[in-house]
């Protein structure tokens, strides 16, 4: 007997579309890799041009005589500052020459000018070129900024008032690593004190990229090279106070590193201070970040500091 009941043919299944089709997945990947390319050029751009912080204090703020100074950095842009004298009842001392960090200007050093201005060190506060009051279009966040230094030993060598003096020098971050990179080919700096100093450039950027990028860092730190080429002509890699900061040897050099600090491992620190020759001394603060040891142990800092330019700067000696 036929089966009075004919089974109905399935209904064919409807092919399944992909929710995002393939040409969609190449136009987003290309304008990833475009805003990737275009926000690292800006980044880039905003780096070494930093927008110029103004000068809002003065060392008159703190009760202290100071002259403004201009002088030429050793490739010829103008370099703008300030010069406080010892109290007048001391015979001076030394000379400290005080470098401030990125993107900061002078205003930065004015709190370590007081437990110098009382041991009777003169001082030399400066803006890097590119910020602050000095000329300048690009920041080579080190490179370039040992010129401003070498500068400013031209400017005290060449005043009648500090020409015989011996000169040191304190700087922060960039400031750190400037010093350490001058006293490694200028003997006139008998002793500096580097706090927060990268080991090299590319570290500094790597550790940058970190904070900004976190997973995406590497990819980041790639692309800044890139695109830094169009302003620069050397690689982060070689600029590098780590590989010449056994050359300061038999002048001094003082680490200073906060435990804390998110832009320079403590650890990179300690490898600064491992490849310098004596007389050399390290300092470590378990709980200070980035350039902050003045503002966490200003006691101790104070001590320590004008400890080490009294046994390293003292002009006696």
């Amino acid at each position: 007997m036929q089966n009075q009941y004919k089974q109905k043919p399935r209904a064919r299944q409807a092919q399944k579309r992909p929710l995002i089709s393939p040409g969609l997945i190449t136009a987003g990947a290309a304008l990833a890799g475009a805003g990737l390319v275009l926000g690292t050029l800006a980044y880039t751009y905003l780096a070494i041009h930093p927008l110029r912080r103004r000068i809002r204090r003065t060392p008159a703020d703190l009760g202290l005589d100071y002259e403004d100074v201009v002088f030429p950095s050793r490739d010829g842009l103008r370099i703008r500052g300030w010069l406080i004298p010892p109290p007048a009842e001391e015979e001076p001392q030394a000379v400290v020459v005080l470098c401030h960090g990125y993107p900061a200007n002078r205003v930065e050093m004015l709190p370590y000018v007081r437990m110098l201005h009382e041991s009777g060190y003169a001082a030399l506060l400066f803006d890097f070129r590119a910020l602050g009051e000095s000329e300048g279009d690009l920041c080579s966040i080190g490179h370039f900024e040992v010129q401003d230094l070498l500068g400013a030993l031209d400017y005290l060598e060449s005043r009648p008032d500090t020409r015989d003096l011996p000169f040191g020098a304190i700087g922060l971050s960039l400031g750190g690593a400037v010093a350490i990179m001058t006293a490694a080919k200028d003997t006139r700096l008998r002793a500096i004190i580097a706090e927060a100093s990268y080991p090299s450039l590319q570290h500094a950027m790597e550790a940058r990229c970190r904070v900004v990028a976190g997973p995406f860092a590497r990819t980041m730190t790639r692309s800044i090279h890139w695109c830094a080429r169009r302003w620069f002509d050397f690689h982060p890699r070689d600029v590098a106070p780590l590989d010449v900061i056994d050359r300061i040897s038999p002048r001094a050099v003082m680490i200073v590193q906060g435990q804390r600090d998110p832009q320079v491992r403590w650890q990179d620190a300690i490898t600064m201070y491992q490849a310098a020759r004596e007389p050399r001394e390290i300092w470590l603060l378990p709980q200070s970040g980035h350039a902050r040891c003045l503002r966490d142990a200003p006691e101790e800092y104070a001590c320590r500091v004008t400890a080490f330019f009294q046994k390293h700067l003292n002009s006696k000696n």
